[in-house]
C-alpha cells in the first residue's frame, strides 16, 4: 500500500530563502512539481496567475516564518498520531482500495482543503496556511482524520466521466436529495452558491459551474460560480450558448465547443458545455451553465438532473423573478 499521508510543506518553505520580489518566480517553478494540484486549487478559488502574484506580494514573511517554525515542532508528532489512528480506521476508510492520498501543503489560505481527481486516484490537499490562520494547527491531526472520513462520503456521491449511465442516475438521485437538504435553510444567492459548491465538489467533469441571472429584459449577468475567472460577466440574449439558451428557453448541449460558431470562449481547457434555463411562469429568470474539460461530457442524464435542480429552485422559491 502506498503512503496515504505525504508532507510537501518543506518544498514550499524554500521560498523563504528568496527575496520577496522573487517569490512569484519561485512559485512558477514550484508548481511544476504538482501541476494538477495547483490547476484545481486555482480553478476552485477563481484565481489567475495575476491573483497569485498579488497574493504573494501581500503575504508577510513573518507569517510564513511562524508557520514554518510551528510545523517543524508539530509536524512529526501530527503525522505519527494520524498514522497510528489510521490502523483502527483502515477498514472503515477502505484504505485497501488505494484510491486517495492526503497531501500536506502550503497554499494561499483560501480554503482549508480540496479534493483533486488525478490519473492515479484522488488527492485530499490540506493547506497548512489556512489552518494556521484559523488557529487550527494544534488540532490538525484531528482535521486530517476528519477529511479522510469525509472522503468516504465523497465516494458515495462522486460522479466521474467514466461512471456508467445507470450508476450515474442513482448517484444523481442521492446528490439531489443531499442538495435539497443543504438548501433547506437558504435562499437567493446563498442557495445558488451552495448548488455550485455541491455540483463542483461531487461531479468531477463539471469543471466550470455557475449561474447566469436575467438582469434586464434581454441580458444575463454572471452570478455565483466556481472555476476559472471569466470576462463574460454580461451576456445579451442570443449571444453565445448562454444567450441562445436564454432566448429560446431551451437546453443547449454542445459536445465539442470547437465546432460551435456562436461560442464565447472562457478557457482553452473547455471542450464541451451544457446550459439549462431556469423558467418561472413561462419566463426565463436565469440558467445553469457548466463547462467540462472533456469532449462530449454531458448526456441526457445530466440534462434531467440539472433540469430537476432548476425546477426545484423555482418551486421552492429559492430563486424568484426580479
Amino acid at each position: 500500500m502506498r503512503s496515504i499521508l505525504r508532507d510537501f510543506s518543506e518544498e514550499f518553505f524554500k521560498i523563504l530563502s528568496f527575496p520577496k520580489e522573487k517569490w512569484f518566480s519561485f512559485w512558477l517553478e514550484y508548481r511544476k512539481d504538482h501541476p494538477r494540484i495547483w490547476e484545481e486549487y486555482l480553478m476552485k478559488n477563481c484565481m489567475s496567475e495575476r491573483d497569485v502574484e498579488k497574493t504573494l506580494a501581500g503575504m508577510e514573511r513573518r507569517e510564513l516564518d511562524y508557520l514554518h517554525q510551528r510545523w517543524l515542532s508539530l509536524g512529526s508528532e501530527v503525522k505519527s498520531t494520524v498514522l497510528k489512528n489510521l490502523k483502527n480506521l483502515s477498514g472503515f476508510l477502505e484504505l485497501s482500495r488505494e484510491d486517495f492520498v492526503v497531501f500536506l501543503m502550503v497554499a494561499f489560505g483560501k480554503t482549508e482543503s480540496i479534493v483533486v481527481p488525478t490519473s492515479r486516484g484522488h488527492v485530499v490537499m490540506i493547506d497548512l496556511l489556512s489552518l494556521s490562520r484559523k488557529g487550527m494547527l494544534d488540532s490538525v491531526d484531528d482535521f486530517i482524520i476528519e477529511k479522510m472520513k469525509e472522503f468516504k462520503t465523497y465516494r458515495e456521491y462522486m460522479v466521474s466521466k467514466d461512471t456508467d449511465e445507470e450508476e450515474k442516475v442513482e448517484k444523481f438521485k442521492k446528490l439531489f436529495t443531499l442538495l435539497q437538504s443543504a438548501l433547506n435553510p437558504l435562499s437567493g444567492e446563498e442557495a445558488l452558491r451552495e448548488v455550485v459548491k455541491l455540483l463542483d465538489h461531487y461531479v468531477e467533469y463539471y469543471n466550470w459551474t455557475g449561474f447566469y441571472l436575467v438582469s434586464s429584459k434581454k441580458q444575463l449577468e454572471l452570478g455565483p460560480f466556481i472555476g476559472e475567472p471569466t470576462e463574460h460577466v454580461k451576456i445579451k440574449f442570443g449571444q453565445g450558448i448562454c444567450g441562445q439558451a436564454a432566448e429560446s428557453k431551451e437546453i443547449f448541449v454542445v459536445p465539442d465547443v470547437s465546432r460551435e460558431k456562436n461560442y464565447l470562449s472562457c478557457s482553452d481547457k473547455t471542450k464541451s458545455e451544457i446550459v439549462v434555463p431556469i423558467i418561472d411562469m413561462g419566463n426565463i429568470i436565469g440558467e445553469i451553465d457548466i463547462d467540462s474539460h472533456h469532449i462530449d461530457a454531458f448526456s441526457a442524464v445530466d440534462e434531467e438532473f440539472l433540469e430537476k435542480i432548476c425546477e426545484f429552485l423555482v418551486k421552492s422559491e429559492k430563486l424568484k423573478r426580479q
